[in-house]
């Protein structure tokens, strides 16, 4: 049941200006309104959507899982795990929730972080890649360009993991129009 977690990046960039997040917004309003958009979309889709969900008590909380096939009892398909991260001190112990090993696996991981820079990004791929298990996995990375001065990140890099390997990567600019923030492919402004 793997997702197009690529698809499913394209959606989030093509529909940021609906989450309506200024650069006036604090670091809680942007995990927040992030998690509840692919909750959402995870219901629209047919999954059960649960935020700070903890496999029965047997994990530590997760931010958001879609779970399919339950028979009454148990629920059968693990279809996502969420990891959504301001902190940038923070970002090693979020790639240790996505990869950590556990008794239920999900199918496809999306672990969302702000990080520093390009360098600290190239960094923690080289992590990932020798943490992930999982055949569809994807870092989305939020930063600015160096130089930039802004209070707010402005360029998104996503990278879709198949274990050890990137299979494919993008990369997305954010602007914002009267401080509401937007992001965008270069070929789609």
């Amino acid at each position: 049941m793997q997702l197009d977690l690529m698809k499913l990046f394209d959606g989030y960039v093509r529909n940021y200006h609906t989450f309506n997040l200024t650069v006036h917004h604090g670091k809680h309003s942007f995990t927040m309104t992030e998690i509840e958009y692919f909750s959402r979309l995870g219901s629209m889709l047919g999954y059960f959507a649960y935020t700070e969900d903890t496999c029965n008590g047997t994990n530590r909380p997760m931010d958001l899982t879609w779970w399919d096939n339950y028979d009454g009892e148990y629920w059968h398909d693990f279809a996502l795990h969420l990891e959504r991260e301001n902190y940038f001190r923070k970002d090693e112990e979020t790639l240790d929730k996505l990869f950590c090993e556990r008794e239920y696996i999900p199918a496809n991981i999306i672990g969302i972080m702000n990080v520093r820079n390009h360098e600290r990004i190239e960094e923690l791929l080289l992590q990932a890649k020798t943490m992930c298990k999982v055949d569809n996995a994807l870092l989305i990375f939020k930063t600015t360009a160096s130089g930039n001065s802004q209070k707010y990140f402005d360029q998104v890099y996503a990278y879709l993991l198949n274990k050890k390997d990137i299979i494919e990567s993008k990369i997305a600019n954010v602007s914002d129009i009267s401080g509401t923030l937007y992001m965008y492919y270069d070929n789609e402004k």
